[in-house]
């Protein structure tokens, strides 16, 4: 390297460690892009039997019919991102996109199943932190 090359190299390291502090091009006007649209941040929803030792009336087993549906139309609607069913005490497990706890509660509250008493439910906080992809 030689000696004259040297502050050139000083000026573009700096600028690149540093490009807030050089003026733009384009007459020294920072465009700015439009803010992302904030995360939806996601919800665990444990659903369970309110009465887990009698057997399920017709009327609950249509609210149970229902309930899945309701499952399917959050799904469609990109709400769902996981439901699953615990086959030992047949808890049910959802993994729910919101943009608030409160829209949370009202997806847990809009299940026919739990408006009509045959499941009661919580509502978590929930962060993905690793997921297997898809092959």
């Amino acid at each position: 390297m030689r000696i004259k090359s040297l502050p050139l190299l000083i000026v573009a390291s700096f600028a690149l460690a540093f490009p807030i502090l050089l003026p733009a091009a384009g007459g020294g006007k920072k465009e700015t892009s439009p803010a992302p649209p904030s995360p939806k941040s996601q919800f665990l929803i444990r659903l369970t039997s309110t009465h887990p030792n009698s057997p399920a009336s017709e009327e609950e087993k249509t609210r149970i019919v229902m309930h899945f549906d309701y499952l399917k139309t959050l799904l469609a609607d990109g709400k769902l991102v996981l439901a699953g069913i615990s086959p030992d005490d047949y808890a049910s497990l959802l993994i729910v996109e919101a943009g608030n706890r409160e829209e949370a509660e009202r997806i847990l509250a809009g299940d026919p199943a739990v408006s009509s008493n045959v499941y009661q439910g919580e509502v978590h906080p929930f962060q993905t932190v690793l997921t297997r992809q898809e092959r």
